[in-house]
Order: C-alpha cells, then sequence, then structure tokens
C-alpha cells in the first residue's frame, strides 16, 4: 500500500511540473506594434489595431492586460487607465491557451500627450 504522504508529495510535484509548462517561455511570447483602438478597463482589455506582414493586411488583436503587466510610457510607469484610443503602442504578449491572449508589457510610445510622474 502507497503511502498517503508519499502520494501527495508525488501529486504536489506532479502539479508545479505542470504549472511550469503553462509560463510564458521566451519562444511562446510574440510582440506587435499598432495602435489602441479599444480599451475595456473593466475586463482589462486592449484592443490593437496592427500591420500582418504575413498578410500583408490590417489586423485586430484583443490582449487581456493582467495586474502585473507591465505598463510603461517613457522611463515611466504607467496605469492601464493611462492608454487611450489612438495611442501607438508595442505589446509583449502570450497565449496562456485557456482565457486568451495576455500582455507581459505594454509600451505606449505616445509620450507627446502626457508624461507619466
Amino acid at each position: 500500500m502507497l503511502n498517503p504522504r508519499i502520494f501527495y508529495v508525488a501529486l504536489f510535484i506532479l502539479s508545479c511540473t505542470i504549472t511550469t509548462f503553462g509560463w510564458a517561455s521566451d519562444d511562446n511570447r510574440k510582440t506587435i506594434s499598432g495602435t489602441v483602438t479599444d480599451t475595456d478597463w473593466v475586463k482589462s482589455i486592449i484592443t490593437v489595431r496592427y500591420f500582418d506582414l504575413y498578410s500583408s493586411n490590417a489586423d485586430e488583436i484583443d490582449i487581456i492586460v493582467p495586474s502585473d503587466a507591465k505598463l510603461t510610457c517613457g522611463a515611466g510607469q504607467i496605469s492601464l487607465s493611462d492608454i487611450e484610443q489612438s495611442d501607438p503602442v508595442t505589446v509583449t504578449y502570450y497565449d496562456d491557451g485557456l482565457s486568451g491572449l495576455k500582455a507581459i508589457r505594454v509600451t505606449n510610445l505616445n509620450t507627446a500627450k502626457r508624461s507619466p510622474e
């Protein structure tokens, strides 16, 4: 008979291993540059219009901006509410497989309208 402690330790190690595979690896990260066309502050989602080099067409993409994503403008930190429609941005994101595309970093390139403190 298997010792319950060994079973739970093995289960814990297995769950940690599975969780590690869910994190964004460098291979899973993508970066796009485009213009913000919509912001949903309630759901923490930005919509970015960008030019797709593969299809030679403009496309839009919805990206979830989690609370741990790094948001910057110039040298300063900003919040999601500082990102406005028509702001040029560069977004590094990954697909978590469950809830969609999640931002790791959002850089607002529109330093002319405002500068964060």
